[in-house]
């Protein structure tokens, strides 16, 4: 039997939550975690239209959320027709998980091409880049948006906020544990707490100030001299001297 087409995987993932719908079982399965799933382990390459459209339905979905969403003005204002758009995707709901499943594949990809990166670096240079990278990544306006966007949807579909948790917070730990149990660091926890302690360091209060409206993106400049001060400062703390 011949494979199914590349550009089609995107739309088979995401729809075939509804089939599992119409079969009342009465476990929610977890949608978007198969879809991405899917989407990583074939390596899709969605025809440009698909990708235009999904372009345009990103966008207008972190401006007007999921529930202010509607496929009749988000195909009025951007001069796609609504013919395109359902020719992909069935319905607003399909349409919303494939724009977070695409969302999400990009970030876990970021993710973990820093493994390649970190491992010529000393102990210092590994975490200043893992923050580095993690920031740069969170503070952005399209990222608070698209996380408020998830942790609002999540209420009503916890297997989002799940799957965001899982490839977003989780590959970040896992990269900054790598770190530390390469390096054999000495330390009095073990390397899983310290990887969450020192996310927690480097990201609360400069994600915090972000989100509270009380700073604006940094610059790159900026970013580095955060990260530098704070990684120091977590080396001082949690580690001891080799």
């Amino acid at each position: 039997m011949a494979a199914a087409r590349p550009e089609v995987r995107i739309k088979e993932a995401v729809r075939g939550s509804a089939a599992v719908e119409r079969r009342d079982i009465p476990s929610r399965p977890n949608r978007v975690a198969e879809m991405v799933r899917a989407l990583v382990e074939d390596r899709p390459q969605p025809k440009a239209k698909e990708q235009e459209v999904l372009d345009v339905a990103s966008a207008y979905f972190l401006k007007h959320g999921y529930q202010g969403a509607s496929i009749n003005e988000m195909s009025r204002s951007s001069g796609i027709s609504k013919e395109s758009i359902y020719r992909y995707f069935s319905s607003k709901k399909q349409l919303f998980e494939a724009v977070i499943g695409r969302e999400l594949i990009e970030y876990q990809q970021r993710l973990r091409q820093l493994d390649s990166t970190l491992k010529t670096m000393d102990l210092r240079e590994a975490l200043i880049t893992i923050a580095e990278t993690v920031l740069g990544v969170m503070l952005t306006d399209r990222t608070l948006a698209l996380r408020r966007l998830i942790f609002d949807e999540a209420k009503r579909s916890p297997d989002v906020g799940q799957h965001y948790y899982e490839i977003g917070p989780e590959e970040a730990f896992a990269a900054a544990e790598n770190v530390f149990r390469s390096r054999g660091v000495d330390t009095a926890v073990g390397t899983a707490a310290l990887s969450r302690y020192f996310f927690s360091l480097i990201s609360w209060r400069i994600v915090l100030e972000r989100e509270c409206g009380l700073m604006e993106a940094p610059s790159r400049q900026q970013l580095r001299e955060w990260v530098e001060l704070t990684v120091d400062d977590f080396i001082k703390a949690f580690l001891r001297p080799a």
